[in-house]
C-alpha cells in the first residue's frame, strides 16, 4: 500500500521497529500543531526512536533494500542531521539508495510504500527552517540577568503584581511531551499572581506592555504586560500602564521563551520567537476535540493528544470532585499528566487500564452548584472502556452530561480546574483496531 506523509515544518520524532529488516516507521511533524502519522508497516521485534531538538533537522537519509521472494523491502536506515548521524537501524544488506544533502534544503517529510514490513521509502525537501530568533529585552538597565531559553511551545503564564507594576513572572513550557516549569523571575509579592494557561494548537503570538522609572527605583521597570494569540485571545493587562510602549511581535512567528533581567520587580522582559509552521495537508489520524460540561470558574487546563490512557486517578472532595491526573501512553513512552484541581485528604481513587488493548469510550458524570462554590462544579465521573465500566468516582447529582464519540477512543482530557474541577472534556481519535 503507497502512503504519503505530505511536507511538513520540519520532522520531530522518528519511531522505527526492525530487525534484519524495517518493520515500520513512524514519524511525528512539527507544524502549527505536532502532527503524528499512522505507523506505516507493522511491529517488528526490535525498537528505537529518536526526537530532534527545536533547532535540528534532518538533511539526508541512507536507505539498503533487497528482494526477498517476490517483494522488495528495506533493510536498514540512516538519518543526517545537521547536528549528527542516527543509524543504522536494520542490517545493511543489499543495495543501497538515499536522499542525499541539498544546499538550503531539509527533509520535511516521507513517503512510501509498506504492506507488513517497509518496502520502500522517499522524501519531500522543503527549505530549512527559520531559526529561532532572540528579541532584545526591553525596560531598565539594572538587575540579574535570566533566561528560560526557547522552547516547542508556552503552556502556561504566570504575572505577579506589585504596587507599581509586575512584580515577577513564571512560566511553563512544553518540549516534545515534557512540561518544563521555569524559575520565578523577580519578587512575588502579597497581591499573588494572576495567570492563564494555553489551549493545544494556542500560540502567543505578541507580548506588549509598558515599563517606567517609579517612586524608589534606580532605573524603569516593567509595569504592563499584554498576551495575544493564535486564537484571538488577549490575556492582560496585568499591571498599570506606564509611560514607554514596547511590543514583540513578528507576522508568522510565535513566542517560544523569554528573558530579561529582574530584581525586586521585573526591569525588563525579551522574548524568543519561532516559526509558526505550516498547516499540515491532511493529517493522518484527526482529533476531535469533544466540548468541555461544567462551569467557567477556575483556570484553563489541557493536557492534550496521545495515543490512549493508561491510568485515571480521582481525588475526591467533601462535595465534588477535588482533582484528576491521567497517565497517557504516547509511542513508547509514559507521560504522567499534572494534576488538574486541588488533593484533599480524602486522597485518589484509581483505574487502571490494560493499555493499549484497553481503552476509554466514554466518560459519564455530573455537575452541580455546591454550598460555598459561586460555579459549577464536577460532583461526580464515570469512566467506560471497551471492556469495563468504572464505579462512580463522586456523588451523582446535578447535570448529567456524557463525553462519547461513535467509533472513537478517548485519548486526552481538557477542563477547567481551581480548588475543584469545574469543567471536563476530552480529546478522541478513530478506533483503528
Amino acid at each position: 500500500m503507497s502512503w504519503d506523509d505530505g511536507s511538513h515544518a520540519k520532522v520531530k520524532k522518528v519511531q522505527l521497529t526492525f530487525d534484519d529488516i524495517i518493520y515500520s516507521i513512524q514519524v511525528t511533524y512539527d507544524g502549527t500543531t505536532a502532527l503524528q502519522s499512522q505507523l506505516r508497516g507493522s511491529v517488528g521485534p526490535k525498537s528505537a526512536e529518536f526526537i530532534l531538538d527545536s533547532d535540528e533537522y534532518i538533511t539526508a537519509l541512507s536507505a539498503y533494500g533487497k528482494t526477498i521472494g517476490t517483494e522488495e523491502v528495506i533493510t536498514a536506515l540512516t538519518f543526517t542531521t545537521n547536528k549528527r548521524t542516527l543509524g543504522p537501524y536494520g542490517t545493511k544488506s543489499g543495495f543501497q539508495i538515499s536522499a542525499p544533502e541539498a544546499t538550503g534544503k531539509q527533509i520535511a517529510g516521507f513517503l512510501g510504500t509498506s504492506g507488513n514490513v517497509l518496502n520502500s521509502i522517499d522524501v519531500h525537501y522543503a527549505p530549512v527552517p527559520t531559526p529561532v530568533k532572540k528579541l532584545e529585552a526591553k525596560g531598565g538597565e539594572t538587575g540579574a540577568v535570566w533566561d528560560d531559553g526557547h522552547h516547542d511551545d508556552i503552556k502556561k503564564v504566570y504575572v505577579g503584581q506589585g504596587q507599581d507594576g509586575v512584580a515577577a513572572v513564571k512560566f511553563e513550557y512544553i518540549n516534545g511531551s515534557v512540561v518544563v516549569i521555569g524559575n520565578e523571575h523577580g519578587k512575588s509579592t502579597m497581591l499573588g499572581f494572576e495567570e492563564f494557561e494555553l489551549e493545544t494548537g494556542e500560540y502567543i503570538t505578541s507580548m506588549e506592555g509598558t515599563y517606567d522609572k517609579i517612586f524608589g527605583t534606580d532605573s524603569a521597570v516593567v509595569t504592563m504586560l499584554i498576551f495575544k494569540t493564535t486564537k484571538n485571545k488577549t490575556y492582560g493587562p496585568f499591571g498599570l500602564e506606564g509611560s514607554t510602549h514596547f511590543e514583540f511581535k513578528q507576522v508568522g512567528f510565535k513566542i517560544a521563551g523569554f528573558h530579561g533581567r529582574a530584581g525586586e520587580s521585573i526591569n525588563a522582559i525579551g522574548v524568543y520567537l519561532a516559526p509558526l509552521g505550516i498547516i499540515p495537508l491532511t493529517p493522518a489520524t484527526p482529533s476531535k476535540k469533544l466540548e468541555a460540561f461544567g462551569s467557567e470558574g477556575g483556570t484553563l487546563w489541557d493536557d492534550g493528544v496521545f495515543d490512549g490512557v493508561r491510568k485515571v486517578s480521582v481525588g475526591q472532595a467533601q462535595d465534588g470532585i477535588g482533582v484528576v491526573q491521567f497517565v497517557y501512553g504516547k509511542g513508547s513512552e509514559v507521560v504522567v499528566g499534572q494534576e488538574r484541581g486541588k488533593t484533599t485528604l480524602l486522597g485518589f481513587e484509581e483505574l487502571e487500564l490494560d493499555y493499549p488493548s484497553e481503552y476509554i469510550t466514554a466518560v459519564e458524570g455530573t455537575y452541580d452548584v455546591i454550598f460555598g462554590s459561586e460555579s459549577q462544579v464536577l460532583t461526580m465521573l464515570r469512566f467506560k472502556t471497551n471492556r469495563q465500566t468504572s464505579i462512580p468516582f463522586g456523588l451523582e447529582a446535578g447535570t448529567p452530561f456524557v463525553l462519547k464519540e461513535e467509533g472513537h477512543k478517548i485519548v486526552g482530557f481538557h477542563g477547567r480546574a481551581g480548588d475543584l474541577l469545574h469543567k471536563f472534556g476530552a480529546h478522541v481519535l478513530p478506533i483503528t483496531n
